[in-house]
């Protein structure tokens, strides 16, 4: 953490906003948008955690946010990944690994789903939240739409629904 310039915080909330299949990602405006409204609504920075291949992503991802955002995409081993979580006061992401280690290290999540099983797939208990699109497709267990490779009832889910599930979680003491 100190290498990174997080030393400095005490609480943070980490995010995984990619994943190895590009039809479970959001867009990254809109994980622009959570990491600054995270700041902005409770002081807190972002750290967002990635595979070695995501890093570069996440160098762009972040280098656009105006708050505080630190790239840790590839840079900790699987323990220290775990330890991590398990310090960060929230964890959101799409559907990857990162939302099952913080669920293992007790930490609270809210994972965005789109075209895969949210039943056979999210972290199980009460403080952890799944976002899905309101729309009848989901989910298609697809790999995209019209062989795209893109979801479009992720494109389709509004930066204020995970908000709000977000704020729900926040406000649990």
């Amino acid at each position: 953490l100190t290498g990174e310039k997080m030393d400095r915080y005490n609480r943070w909330i980490t995010i995984n906003p990619y994943s190895r299949w590009t039809y479970k990602e959001w867009s990254d405006p809109k994980w622009i948008d959570i990491i600054q409204w995270l700041w902005k609504e409770f002081a807190m920075p972002t750290i967002v955690i990635g595979s070695p291949d995501e890093n570069s992503k996440v160098e762009a991802l972040i280098r656009q946010c105006t708050t505080p955002a630190f790239n840790f995409a590839g840079k900790t081993t699987l323990a220290e990944l775990a330890g991590l979580l398990k310090l960060s006061h929230l964890h959101i992401g799409v559907d990857s690994a990162g939302p099952h280690i913080a669920a293992a290290t007790g930490t609270p999540t809210v994972t965005i789903y789109g075209p895969s099983s949210w039943q056979d797939w999210a972290p199980v208990g009460e403080q952890h939240r799944v976002v899905l699109p309101d729309m009848d497709c989901v989910p298609c267990k697809k790999k995209g739409c019209n062989h795209s490779g893109r979801s479009l009832c992720l494109k389709a889910l509004s930066t204020d629904s995970v908000k709000s599930v977000i704020s729900e979680i926040m406000k649990k003491p």
